[in-house]
This record gives structure tokens, C-alpha cells and sequence, in this order.
């Protein structure tokens, strides 16, 4: 029976409205009600298929496909139909069709700003900057309203690093569409990357009054300083940080994705020098309760281990590359034993293996390597399909994905290791991996973790390279003349308290300077030269920043500094690992927390004891030893030369994590 012109109407509106709720599954129920009447109706074809492509179902999308063709056949002249398949096909990675579809839009009407937006984003995807910027410059053109395109500018020019651009493209995004959400939440994104705190929360604030969002109300509590002014700014931090998230555990916060509505970790939190185990515990409890389903159980968890020759062990990071994670475990992937284990490399990207050492290295050591799908959800059973004994988290905490994957039991054992070296308070991980020359006496109440402590470096670390040819002080821009101390740490470690160290060397030593490196985001190095300005601004021009290196120049300028500086509370990795290589002497300040003893670690199992204080004041004075004695520092360069072999491929440390690994699976087994 045929519908009356009114019941149609009413069935368009009420699929309208279902379909721009995101309700996709009750819209196409409608539009088929509408195609049953009008079987030939090219628009209610477009629809369905719309529909059906923005539920997300891959298993459907050549149904969608089919469905947007034929309202095309009907209407080939109708370019909304065109941009629509275009998008669709842009979803399913066929990009040349998306591509030839936008351009066939643009030829039937150069008037919809949609050709120009889908196409620029399109561009985006591809890696063609300039080209993206073009379609959204003509998207502008021809509807200078489109907020979306200003908001896609800025994020153009935030991913470059240039965000006083991005910013000028967000606010005048903002202007256009005050109400919407959009431009407010990225304003708040950069604000927060560039290290303005209060600005990136106050915009945070104001998305949240536009709608709810509990995935921001959580960013907003990650939302911490990079550069702090002094101690008292680090306590108010944290008292701030800690009655928001517990009033946040007494909200009913609900998620539906963390990796996405959040999109953030705890990072930096562990910059403080404070213990975090309480923080990261509770931050775990609140975002298990928002979002159940991280914690996701493998099916061969909740069975019986079924024995077999090898241990069956996956390696997780984000980072296999030339990284610090990279460095620390390419060695250890490479080295284990291949009777004893089956070893699975999961990666979160592709990696470039023709170009990049150490992806290569990794890749080629695992008996399968498995790109992991974008979302977390289906990560998880990605992972689980593989049936794995142990799984081992190099790092948790720098990466959104890798993060949340931890909440779940993907393997009968869990543990992490110190690429990022904080606690990830994380029910589901079962051991911290460590040293017993990184830990103190009570280190096992840093950590959510059952703590295991080697005896050895945590790390199989490889010979370093050292270039044959290296830049002089003059290549590097640097005084022939005076004593150079390098810090060669990333600044967001420059806890206030190095403000007192480095002040009080360069007064002792007038002719002394320290190199530093500026920090990945120019914003951040604009904080600590104003720190400096404030607190010590009579040797403040002493403090020499220069700007980022390449790996080979990063050991030129290592290897022309005299003396190295550790940050206090949390020690080099890798950098220290290459200074040591140079038989550089490094100044460490071994504090309460594994990760600012890192570097007294290395020390201790070289057998140095030398240049690690115990305080700040003694830091200094050995700083100041090693600059007035040099007969001193060259002795402690000859003993770092003479016992830095432990150091490096020590297989040893190789032993040590499979009998680690096999133990505790001997364990499980046994209590079956």
C-alpha cells in the first residue's frame, strides 16, 4: 500500500533526526520503509547507504558502495552523491577512486564547498600538506563559514609545530561558530602542548559547557605544567590534580572509547619527582569504572595453559624505531633465546624497515610481526587470537594505544619494564622489571607492580656506534676556550632544584658554561629561559641553548663537553649509556625513585662511585671537583673507559630475563 505524501514527510523527518543522532541502525529501518514505497528514489538510496557506511560494519561497505552507485546511475549529475561515495571509498582506502570522485564533483558544481573540504582531507591523509591546505584555502572561498575547514588549518600547522598559527586558525574558527565545540577543544589541545596550563583548562571549561564530554573532564585532570616555576608550584599541582580526581572517581563518568575521548595519558605527572603509585592506581580505578570493557580477558586466560615446547612471549611498543624504547630493546628481542621462546613483535604503526636500524633489527628477530588494527577494542582481539603466555610492555605511559591495551589480560603474564619509568598503577600488569642497582631499599612501594629486580641493567643494550669523524667545539658553535658542562637531557625533566645546581657551578667557576639542549616545542624553552631570568639571572646568560641535534651530532656535542650533568629526579637512559661510551664523566644525583638512578645504576655496575651524590649539595661540589681537578676527571674518564663493557651487550642480561620469564611461567603452570 502506498504512502501518503504526509507519512512520508513525517518518515524523512523522523529518520533525519536518527540519522543525525548517530542512530544509524533505526534511520536505515526508515529509509527502507521509504525505498519500499520508491523503490527508484535516488536520494533515499544515498541515505541508506550513508547509513549503513557511517554504522562502521566493514562486513557491509560494499552494500553501501552498491547503494550510493545506484542513486548515482539515477542522478549522475548530483554532485553531493559523488562526494558522498567519495568519502566512503576515502574510509575503505581506495584513494584514487575517492580522489577521481571529489574531482568529477568539483566539475558538476563548483559551489559545494564539500568537493573542496572531503578532498582536502583526503590530501591530509595522503601526506600532501600543501595540497590540503589548497582544497581547505577553496573551501574558504567559496563558503568563508566553514569553521570545520579553519579548525583542519590549524591542525595542519599544530602537527607542523607551528602553533601560534594553529591557534590564529582555531580563534578565528571559533568566531564563526562560538557554540560549536570544536575549534574551543583544539584551542584548549594546543594551549595544552605548548605548556599554557590555565588557558588550555579554561577552554576545556568552556567545551564542557557547551555539552558533556567525560573524556575531556579527564584530559582536563591529565592537564598538568611541563615547566614548573619552583617546588611550591609542583605541591599546588598536585594537590590540585588529586582532589579533581577524587571527585571525579565520585562522578559517573562513562566512556565509550578512552583512546579516543580522552586521547592523553599521565605523562607527565612523573616529571615531579614525586611518587606516583597512589595517583596512577587511582587514575586506573576511575577509567575502569567509566569504561569496563578495558578490561577485556583473552579466552585462552580463563583456561588451562596448554604446555607446549616454547613459551609463546609478545613484545607491545609504539615505539620499535629509532627511539629510546627502540634502542633499550632491540637487543634483548634480538638475543633471546629462539629454542626456548616464540617471540611476537606488535607494532600500533607501520614501520620503515628499509630506512630505520633498529624497526629492521626488531622485525627481522620475531618469529611474526603483527601490525595492530587503529582501534583499542579491537586490538585487544587481535592480540588475544595469538594465545600468548607472557606479554612485555617495553614501555606504558607515553603511548595513548599501548596504554590502554594494558588494562586488559591479553596473556597469563603481564609485566613492564622502565622505558617509561613510572608505575602504570594498572591492575592487569603483574610485574615492574628493574635492577637491583635502580632500586633503593623500599622500592617496592613505588609500584602497583609486584617488583622484579634483576641483577643486572635492565637492558640489553648494543655497542654504541661512535662516529668516526665528529664536529669540533667550533662546528657546533660552542667557546674553544671555556669549560663546557653539558646537560643533554630533554628540558621537561629541568626539576626547579637544577636551577640551584646550575647556579651555584657557574658562580664557582666563572669561566665555565653549560650547554643545554632547547626543548621539542619552542614554548617550552621560552618557560625555562624566563625561569632562569627570574631565579638566577646573573649567570642565566651562561646557560647556553642550543637547538636539537641529529643522532651524530648529538655525539659530537656530547663528546666536546668536559663534564656531564644529570638531571636530579629523573636520569638519563640512553643519553647516559652514550656518554659513558665517550668515558665522559656524568654528575648524578641518585634520589628516592628508580628513575632518577638510572645513571648511579650504570655507575654501580661499572663499580664507580665517584660522581653519585647523595644530596644537592654534593652534586655541586663534585661538579665543581671535576672542573678544578683535572687530573681527577681524567681518572674517573679512564676507570668509565676501563669498565664501560659492562654496559653493553652483556649477556648476562639476556640471562636474566629468561630465567625471569621461564620462572614465573612455571609458576603459573604449576598452580593450575
Amino acid at each position: 500500500m502506498a504512502l501518503l505524501s504526509n507519512q512520508i514527510s513525517k518518515l524523512i523527518l523522523d529518520a533525519s533526526v536518527l540519522h543525525n543522532s548517530n542512530s544509524f541502525g533505526e534511520a536505515e529501518k526508515i529509509y527502507r520503509v521509504l525505498l519500499e514505497n520508491d523503490p527508484d528514489n535516488a536520494h533515499y538510496l544515498n541515505l541508506l547507504g550513508t547509513s549503513i557506511a557511517q554504522a562502521g560494519d566493514p562486513i557491509r561497505s560494499l552494500e553501501a558502495v552498491d547503494l550510493m552507485k545506484r542513486s548515482i546511475k539515477i542522478l549522475p549529475d548530483y554532485a553531493p552523491y559523488q562526494i558522498n561515495l567519495g568519502v566512503l571509498l576515502q574510509d575503505l582506502g581506495e584513494f584514487e577512486r575517492a580522489k577521481y570522485q571529489y574531482e568529477l564533483a568539483i566539475l558538476l558544481d563548483k559551489k559545494n564547498s564539500n568537493s573542496y573540504y572531503n578532498y582536502g582531507k583526503l590530501f591530509k591523509q595522503l601526506g600532501l600538506i600543501e595540497e590540503a591546505l589548497s582544497m581547505y584555502k577553496q573551501t574558504l572561498l567559496v563558503d568563508p563559514n566553514r569553521h570545520d575547514a579553519l579548525v583542519n588549518i590549524g591542525n595542519i600547522f599544530h602537527d607542523m609545530g607551528d602553533y601560534q598559527r594553529a591557534i590564529k586558525f582555531f580563534n578565528l574558527s571559533f568566531k564563526i561558530a562560538p557554540e560549536s565545540s570544536l575549534s574551543i577543544i583544539n584551542l584548549a589541545n594546543t594551549y595544552r602542548k605548548i605548556g599554557k596550563t590555565r588557558t588550555a583548562i579554561s577552554y576545556y571549561q568552556k567545551a564542557l559547557g557547551i555539552s558533556r564530554h567525560d573524556g575531556l573532564r579527564i584530559k582536563m585532570l591529565l592537564t598538568v605544567p611541563i615547566i614548573y616555576k619552583d617546588r611550591e608550584h609542583i605541591s599546588a599541582t598536585r594537590n590540585y590534580f588529586l582532589t579533581n580526581l577524587n571527585s571525579l572517581l565520585r562522578a559517573q563518568l562513562k566512556l565509550l572509547d578512552p583512546s579516543l575521548e580522552i586521547a592523553s595519558t599521565n605523562f607527565f605527572l612523573a616529571y615531579q619527582g614525586e611518587s606516583d603509585c597512589l595517583i596512577q592506581k587511582k587514575i586506573a580505578d576511575l577509567l575502569l569504572k567509566a569504561c569496563p570493557k578495558l578490561n577485556f580477558i583473552a579466552p585462552h586466560c580463563k583456561s588451562i595453559i596448554a604446555r607446549s615446547k616454547k613459551i609463546k612471549i609478545g613484545f607491545l611498543s609504539a615505539y620499535f624505531r629509532q627511539h629510546s624504547v627502540g634502542k633499550l630493546m632491540q637487543g634483548l628481542i634480538s638475543s633471546i633465546s629462539q629454542e626456548k621462546f616464540e617471540v611476537i613483535v606488535f607494532v600500533t604503526d607501520e614501520l620503515d624497515i628499509e630506512n630505520d636500524l633498529i624497526s629492521r633489527k626488531i622485525c627481522d628477530s620475531a618469529n611474526k610481526l603483527v601490525r595492530l588494527p587503529d582501534s583499542t577494542f579491537e586490538s585487544q582481539s587481535t592480540i588475544a587470537s595469538e594465545s600468548l603466555d607472557i606479554l612485555f610492555y617495553p614501555d606504558i605511559g607515553m603511548d595513548i594505544r599501548t596504554y590502554f591495551l594494558a588494562f586488559s589480560r591479553l596473556a597469563h603474564i603481564q609485566c613492564v619494564t622502565w622505558g617509561h619509568p613510572d608505575t602504570t598503577g594498572i591492575p592487569n600488569i603483574d610485574f615492574f622489571i628493574s635492577s637491583i642497582f635502580t632500586e633503593p631499599a623500599s622500592g617496592s612501594e613505588h609500584y602497583s607492580e609486584k617488583l622484579f629486580k634483576l641483577n643486572t641493567l635492565p637492558t640489553f643494550y648494543l655497542p654504541i656506534q661512535i662516529p668516526k669523524k665528529m664536529k669540533n667545539r667550533y662546528e657546533l658553535g660552542l667557546s674553544s676556550s671555556c669549560l663546557i658542562y653539558l646537560c643533554p637531557q630533554n628540558i621537561i625533566k629541568y626539576h626547579p632544584d637544577i636551577d640551584i645546581i646550575f647556579a651555584s657551578i657557574l658562580r664557582n667557576l666563572p669561566s665555565a658554561n653549560i650547554v643545554v639542549l632547547g626543548g621539542i616545542v619552542n614554548e617550552w624553552t621560552s618557560k625555562l629561559i624566563k625561569r632562569w631570568a627570574e631565579n638566577i639571572s646573573d649567570v642565566a646568560d651562561r646557560i647556553i641553548i642550543v637547538s636539537r641535534q641529529s643522532p651524530q651530532d648529538f655525539m659530537s656535542l656530547q663528546s666536546a663537553a668536559d663534564i656531564v650533568l644529570d638531571t636530579p629526579y629523573f636520569s638519563g637512559g640512553n643519553t647516559s649509556l652514550e656518554s659513558f661510551a665517550l668515558g665522559k664523566p656524568i654528575v648524578t644525583l641518585q634520589s628516592n625513585l628508580m628513575r632518577g638512578r638510572v645513571t648511579a645504576g650504570m655507575y654501580k655496575a661499572m663499580g664507580i662511585d665517584d660522581c653519585i651524590a647523595h644530596n644537592i649539595e654534593q652534586y655541586i661540589k663534585i661538579a665543581i671537583k671535576l672542573a678544578d681537578d683535572k687530573q681527577f676527571r681524567d681518572e674517573i674518564k679512564e676507570k668509565i673507559l676501563k669498565s664501560k663493557y659492562i654496559l653493553f651487550e652483556n649477556t648476562e642480561v639476556i640471562k636474566e630475563f629468561e630465567k625471569f620469564f621461564i620462572s614465573e611461567f612455571n609458576k603459573v603452570i604449576s598452580t593450575q
